[in-house]
């Protein structure tokens, strides 16, 4: 399995960072390869497009035939792409449109936007939005494509190229999103509906599987189905190229656009002789497209989003910090014993100090669940901590309690937590048979149903209390901040 590094693309680098090509450089009669730009994840990081509009414009310039393609999750990681006034995730859309994107993926943070906002972007691209294994059953007039032929002309001949679309199902049979927001659609695991799809290798000159359910299933796909000539990633973040015994090639750009790949097939005689990948690191990247970054300046000026809200005496190093201050906010809002973040919820790595703005914490929490509060007994808080923390992938945070947990490896390296133990504020152990109440927001509550005496809505969303709570604290420091303690047993 060996990583493939493609000297002419390296080359090909140096143009882009350098001096790029005039328009049209090229005939595209006379191009001889297939050429595939990917991304995944891009998570609305539209500071990032400038460069990356670049190398598009480039590679385009050098590969007039040029294919360019998103693996999902598109949306959701910066509040002026999420929260633009006129219409959530109108910049992406708008610049996957100038780009001249030819297919996304659906990933699962598509579903942040709800229904409306799925429809809202298969309605305003100029692309098709593909997945073969979501049934919007409940929505007669959404249907995605479960694929979609792309045609290009290479050495004066007509090529075909079909991607095949497919997202995860990890969350008990759905996406990773927000179950309200995936009312009457169905899915079926990808390793199931495949093999239904795979006659279209006889129609097409190349087979791409477009997949956003992650790098351990994808790598299993290309082992498992070498009808793929190329598999093109998403949903783990992972930057990999890797070259399967099957035949198989399979690439992933890491997240946030900050690597691209360019992936060529080379033909001979009508049939594929070759495939090649290289990912270009666009932090390296020296230059923008002067237009889009005029474009991105433009959305980063709406002043509402600089209104500051309080202060932070120091960063906030990491998501135990981080996470640590969501559950303090939601506690303090709606007036609870306990506070809970799921540690998912957390989309910054680290936050800086000083003025913190609403477009901080529209970034920490793009999300803006609606808050509940659970009643629960001791003994439902920590065994909800186990379910919480092995369903989101990582420890709960925290407010009013610490607590230890033991973290079990399994072979397929999904971390489970058991034997949670709490401690209240002073010390003492937490009363097993005493209710408490307890903060969490809607997403959470989920894990919650059979593990509380009872729930209620509140008047106030997450966001509402991250942003009351700078108000009325005006300056908070969560400095060296932690409360929890992984015994890890792997």
């Amino acid at each position: 399995m060996k990583r493939i590094i493609n000297i002419l693309i390296i080359s090909v680098l140096l143009v882009l960072c350098a001096v790029k090509q005039p328009k049209n450089a090229n005939n595209s009669s006379n191009q001889k390869e297939l050429v595939i730009l990917s991304v995944n994840d891009m998570h609305a990081k539209i500071e990032n497009m400038p460069k990356f509009a670049y190398v598009v414009d480039s590679l385009r310039n050098l590969y007039p035939e040029l294919i360019i393609v998103s693996a999902g999750d598109n949306r959701t990681g910066n509040p002026y792409n999420d929260r633009f006034p006129d219409h959530s995730n109108f910049p992406m859309i708008n610049m996957m449109n100038e780009l001249g994107f030819d297919v996304s993926e659906l990933g699962n943070h598509e579903f942040d936007g709800n229904i409306e906002g799925i429809r809202y972007f298969v309605n305003t691209a100029k692309f098709p939005v593909i997945c073969a294994n979501a049934y919007f059953t409940g929505y007669p007039d959404l249907k995605l494509p479960p694929y979609v032929t792309v045609t290009r002309k290479i050495d004066g001949k007509d090529v075909k190229v079909t991607f095949l679309g497919m997202i995860e199902t990890e969350n008990h049979g759905k996406p990773s999103s927000h179950e309200k927001n995936m009312k009457n659609v169905d899915f079926k695991p990808a390793e199931k509906v495949i093999p239904d799809y795979l006659n279209l290798k006889d129609d097409c000159d190349v087979f791409v599987l477009l997949s956003h359910c992650g790098m351990p299933e994808e790598t299993q796909f290309a082992m498992e189905f070498p009808e793929f000539d190329l598999i093109i990633g998403g949903h783990s973040h992972d930057l990999c190229t890797k070259q399967f015994d099957s035949g198989v090639l399979y690439t992933q750009s890491k997240s946030y656009i900050t690597y691209t790949t360019v992936s060529k097939i080379k033909f001979k005689d009508g049939s594929i002789v070759s495939v090649e990948a290289q990912p270009i690191d666009l932090k390296k990247v020296t230059k923008v497209d002067a237009d889009i970054q005029k474009e991105v300046d433009g959305y980063y000026a709406n002043p509402d989003f600089h209104t500051v809200l309080g202060r932070a005496t120091t960063q906030f190093d990491g998501w135990d910090a981080l996470g640590a201050f969501m559950a303090d906010a939601a506690r303090y809002i709606v007036k609870t014993d306990i506070g809970l973040q799921n540690p998912g919820g957390v989309r910054l790595d680290s936050l800086h100090g000083g003025d913190l703005t609403k477009a901080d914490i529209f970034a920490l929490d793009p999300f803006n669940n609606e808050l509940v509060i659970a009643k629960m007994t001791g003994r439902q808080i920590e065994d909800y901590l186990n379910v919480a923390s092995t369903e989101d992938g990582d420890c709960t945070h925290v407010s009013g309690i610490t607590y230890t947990i033991d973290g079990n490896r399994a072979s397929d390296g999904k971390i489970t937590y058991t034997n949670a133990k709490v401690s209240l504020e002073n010390g003492q152990p937490i009363d097993p048979d005493k209710v408490y109440t307890v903060s969490i927001n809607s997403y959470m509550a989920q894990w919650a149903k059979d593990r509380c005496v009872s729930m209620e809505q509140t008047e106030y969303t997450a966001n509402d209390s991250e942003i009351l709570y700078l108000k009325d604290h005006q300056s908070v420091d969560y400095k060296g901040v932690s409360r929890y303690t992984l015994n890890k047993k792997f």
